[in-house]
């Protein structure tokens, strides 16, 4: 029994050394798909891969424990409850349905948002003594609805509930058929740290590439 449980060790700790030269080998422009795919398109198995990787220079304790179907719903409602807070209570009722499916339908098309890496280029990091970052200059590819008309919050207050729903079914509908596209041109950074040889590439944080995804996003579907 030893030598076949020698031969299953000796497999296993073969495979972990390749998964971690692997890991270490990512360029900047992989390791910001796992970002994006992760925080942007809400893929929880990227988001596992990309908790792979920051663990050698990270730490686990530092890596995202993030639910991000949990998260993404909790979004939904949030924007919902707002919503309706603004509106008569009766209408509030009666729309909370559509109004529901109308904000899921605006935040699921932003998961469909593509990126091209036009440039990639290394700057002096101000923060760090011999830093360097990484830029990635990127086009971001929305899909945005046909125009439809546009709702002021004054406006739906005044609305019946009826016209109201009709309203927010016709929107949902705009959304989960966008087909025209508005391209963003932004720069996203890369922290590069060295460790043991290797160097590795963090965002600091995916708060800046949610925000800054977020406020394009909605800036496309106002023009």
């Amino acid at each position: 029994m030893k030598r076949p449980m020698r031969i299953v060790l000796l497999m296993l700790l073969f495979c972990v050394q390749n998964v971690f030269a692997q890991t270490k080998a990512l360029n900047p422009e992989q390791v910001f798909g796992m970002y994006f795919d992760a925080f942007v398109k809400q893929d929880q198995n990227t988001l596992q891969k990309l908790n792979t990787y920051l663990t050698p220079f990270l730490g686990a304790e530092n890596t995202y424990t993030i639910d991000l179907k949990k998260s993404y719903s909790e979004e939904v409602q949030n924007l919902t409850n707002t919503f309706l807070t603004n509106l008569p209570k009766e209408t509030a009722v009666d729309c909370k349905a559509e109004a529901g499916e109308y904000f899921n339908a605006l935040l699921d098309n932003l998961k469909h948002t593509r990126y091209v890496v036009k440039n990639i280029r290394e700057v002096k990091n101000e923060y760090v003594d011999n830093g360097l970052v990484t830029e990635l200059s990127v086009d971001l590819i929305f899909s945005a609805p046909a125009k439809t008309s546009d709702l002021k919050l004054e406006e739906a207050k005044k609305m019946k509930a009826e016209d109201l729903k009709a309203y927010l079914k016709k929107k949902t509908h705009a959304f989960t058929k966008s087909e025209k596209k508005e391209t963003v041109k932004q720069v996203f950074k890369l922290y590069q740290i060295k460790k043991e040889g290797n160097t590795y590439y963090w965002n600091g944080g995916p708060q800046e590439l949610v925000w800054k995804l977020n406020e394009l996003y909605f800036k496309t579907l106002t023009h």
